[in-house]
Order: structure tokens, then sequence, then C-alpha cells
């Protein structure tokens, strides 16, 4: 798993280049009613850093839970849940992923929110956070997914070089992973050229 004080050290020094990060695609899946409070109430966002897609979701009505291993972006998460005014809203937690449990989150919960996170873990740990949003999801629930997605095969420019220093989901992976227990639809967006994806998934 990576080392949390690596992340830490980058959100307090604001060199995390993922901070800020919450996705047209999620924005989309609120604005349309495919995810709603309504029908969805509770989420969890699973390594919600700063706290940009918590406090979003709770400005919209959802009760939601943060979880990073970051001590540093939860403290930021906070705050910026408190200047929104949906502290009552938001809760973080801090916590590892890949842990058999989390103690503080416990499920099950209608969304799962995941940017980027699941595509920044390798090997057993990918598996480890594959098996936690199952454990945290019951029938119906939804599970968002925004991750970098290549078969390596890249353009030899800049955003190639740049994509090649990421960890990524291979295709066919998300199925490896979830399509026992999930349905799984690809959004439009990103473009498949762009070598990211965002998934939308239903639990049977």
């Amino acid at each position: 798993m990576p080392e949390s004080w690596l992340y830490s050290i980058q959100y307090k020094t604001g060199t995390a280049r993922w901070a800020g990060r919450l996705g047209l695609e999620l924005r989309d899946l609120v604005k349309s009613g495919r995810i709603s409070p309504e029908t969805h109430p509770r989420v969890v966002d699973l390594g919600c850093g700063q706290g940009e897609a918590a406090v979003y979701l709770a400005r919209h009505g959802f009760q939601v839970v943060g979880v990073d291993f970051s001590p540093v972006a939860l403290r930021k998460a906070r705050a910026a849940a408190a200047r929104a005014g949906v502290a009552d809203r938001c809760r973080f937690v801090e916590g590892d992923l890949t842990a058999p449990r989390v103690p503080g989150v416990d499920g099950p919960f209608n969304v799962i929110i995941d940017l980027g996170t699941l595509d920044d873990l390798q090997g057993a740990d990918r598996r480890a956070a594959a098996r936690t949003v199952k454990r945290l999801s019951g029938p119906g629930a939804l599970y968002f997914l925004w991750c970098v997605h290549h078969d390596g095969n890249l353009p030899f420019n800049l955003k190639g070089i740049l994509l090649r220093l990421n960890p990524k989901l291979v295709p066919g992976e998300e199925n490896d992973l979830f399509g026992d227990v999930f349905k799984i639809e690809r959004l439009p967006s990103p473009a498949p050229s762009s070598y990211f994806a965002s998934f939308l998934m239903t639990r049977r």
C-alpha cells in the first residue's frame, strides 16, 4: 500500500496533483438524478482526500462518510465541510481501505465513490480494496469509479510519458474485480482516447 506520509507531505505542500478533482462525470450523475439523495442517501467516498466530492455531495443533500489514510487531507476536508456549512452531513474517518474492516465505517452504503483511489493501488492491495467496496455495498448500491484505464499502448508524447508513471487499470480488469457482483456500465466520458475511464456499477 502507498505510504500515507508521502501523500500527507503532498497535501501539506500543495503539490498533490489530484487535489481538487471532483469529476464532471460525478456532477453529471447527480444533476441527471441517476445518483439522488432521495433514492441513494448514504454515500461513502473512498480515498476522499481534501473532501471535494464529499462536500459537493453533502451540499446536494447526501449524507457522506469520507475515508482517507492521510490525516493532513482529512483536516483539510473537515475544514472545507465547515466552510461550506455541511459539517452535519459530512463525517471524515482515517482508515486503511485494504484492511478487512475500517473502524467507524459501516455499510451498507447506497453509493460508493472512488475518484482515482483503486487505480493507485496494485496487486493484493487492489484486490483488498475491491473487497472493501463489496463489503460496504448492498443490493442496488451504486459504485462510481474514475480511473486511469489503458493497456499500456501509449503515444510517445508528454501525456504518454506522464501516464507511464501512473498506476492504471487494464481494460477488462474492472470485470475481473467486480463483475461477480456488479453490473458494470462504462460511462461515455472520459473518452477511451483520453486513457481514463469512469464506470457506474450497480450491485446485484
